[in-house]
């Protein structure tokens, strides 16, 4: 029996031994034994975003609203609950939560029992449109997290993976490699991305792009295809950009940044030729909005940015990323060509946050006026541009469900009167149609395109 035992144990060993050099021989082998060993460290620290949102779609008269729902991914940066995501991911949010993904029990401690999921719910702490990216928070603590890089920047030919849910189907890992750097959608997009043929799809927006280490090198945001399926295009916010968004939004809710006052744009040959400029490459100031620091100081259209304090300037993101470093508090050195001259200037900044979430844009929970069917938003500065009307309130768009031929009004309009009464919000013209009892006359008065027109309503 003994015999038999030292056989057994015998082939066992000679078994083991020969799957190890059969492993250590056979790269293949080792390579994908790595990427094993990589997707079961870094998956539990992907989450998958759910996200009950008010949704847009184009009915017979215009763009109208409705609940619906988003799945998007997360990736979790610190133990305490702290998630970045894509922000048009929880764009219009209502509800957000997180599902976790389980540890396999066999590699560790599992954060939740295998074969199940714990959704959480979660607060939106802020979020950054220009590039959008997202901050979430679930009360929890000891969660999994992954590392955003902080070391020289990805090059062409790295290995990636991206870790997400597309298509709703959690913790799908792809494998590719970094196609490019420093990518423009267009030339004078202020935003860079990393370019990758590692396939996401929709539902994989929000999730880490990863280095063969399994540190966030970027945050996958969009692809590029009709069809809206991956083609090998795939964009990352670099972890650059990242680190610095979710800073801010950790630390202040918002990300704050400096304006002057000036549009730029790319230079290209023709428009050097075309404006006469002295140099065929760069950036060129395109408008200077009146009254700001730009104007003050005496910068003009058609000036070529050449340095900022004291630093070399060659494109639209260069600059964009130069202004959001810029201490506010300081003044800008700006050196631009004129014509043939070299100028130096020196003036102050304005400071900018974006605004906390919730505080800005259409929240058709809050803005419905169920009474005409529609989405309104205040007149303001956001939507002042163009208007005859000071105040009033801008149609912005249908509430599902809303008949057409009920209401006269439409997306487009401004209304800026009810029964003679001004109205300079939509909160006082909702309390003001409630208000109105059956049968009691009711006009309002709008702008549409270039003129006013009275609206009767049919008060039941």
């Amino acid at each position: 029996m003994k015999s038999l035992t030292r056989f057994l144990w015998t082939l066992c060993l000679a078994a083991a031994l020969n799957a190890q050099t059969s492993l250590s021989s056979n790269p293949l082998a080792q390579f994908s034994q790595s990427l094993e060993e990589l997707t079961s460290t870094v998956s539990p620290a992907v989450v998958q975003v759910q996200v009950s949102a008010w949704v847009t779609g184009e009915g017979a008269r215009g763009e109208v609203w409705s609940p619906g729902s988003v799945v998007g991914s997360g990736v979790i940066v610190d133990p305490s609950g702290y998630i970045i995501t894509n922000e048009h991911v929880v764009h219009n949010a209502r509800r957000v939560r997180v599902m976790l993904t389980p540890v396999d029990s066999s590699a560790g401690a599992a954060l939740v029992p295998p074969g199940t999921r714990t959704l959480l719910e979660a607060t939106v702490v802020g979020v950054h449109a220009p590039t959008d990216l997202a901050l979430l928070k679930v009360e929890a603590s000891g969660l999994p997290t992954l590392p955003i890089y902080e070391g020289e920047p990805v090059r062409p030919g790295q290995l990636v993976i991206a870790v997400g849910s597309p298509a709703g189907l959690d913790n799908t890992v792809t494998l590719g490699m970094v196609s490019a750097v420093g990518r423009q959608p267009h030339p004078d997009a202020p935003m860079v991305y990393i370019q990758t043929d590692a396939a996401i799809s929709p539902g994989s927006s929000g999730g880490p792009l990863l280095d063969v280490e399994g540190k966030v090198v970027g945050i996958n945001t969009f692809i590029l295809d009709n069809s809206g399926t991956s083609q090998g295009l795939s964009f990352a916010v670099p972890a650059a950009v990242v680190k610095g968004v979710y800073d801010q939004l950790r630390n202040h809710g918002s990300v704050r940044s400096s304006r002057i006052g000036i549009y730029v744009q790319t230079i290209t040959v023709d428009l050097a030729r075309g404006l006469g400029l002295g140099r065929d490459y760069g950036i060129v100031i395109s408008d200077i909005a009146p009254g700001s620091p730009a104007e003050r100081a005496g910068l003009k259209v058609r000036d070529v940015i050449l340095e900022m304090d004291g630093a070399p300037v060659e494109t639209v993101p260069w600059f964009a990323a130069a202004m959001h470093l810029h201490d506010s508090g300081a003044p800008l050195e700006l050196t631009v060509l004129r014509r043939a001259k070299t100028l130096s200037f020196r003036l102050p900044v304005v400071p900018v946050e974006t605004s906390a979430y919730g505080d800005s844009g259409l929240n058709p929970e809050r803005d419905s006026i169920p009474r005409l069917g529609v989405v309104g938003k205040n007149v303001d500065s956001t939507v002042h541009m163009g208007l005859r009307s000071s105040h009033g309130v801008y149609v912005a768009a249908w509430l599902a469900g809303a008949i057409p031929g009920e209401s006269q009004v439409e997306p487009g309009d401004v209304i800026v009167s009810l029964n003679d009464a001004a109205i300079i919000s939509v909160s006082q013209l909702g309390e003001r149609l409630e208000a109105l009892t059956p049968n009691e006359p009711a006009v309002l008065q709008v702008e549409r395109g270039a003129g006013y027109f009275f609206v009767t309503l049919d008060v039941d």
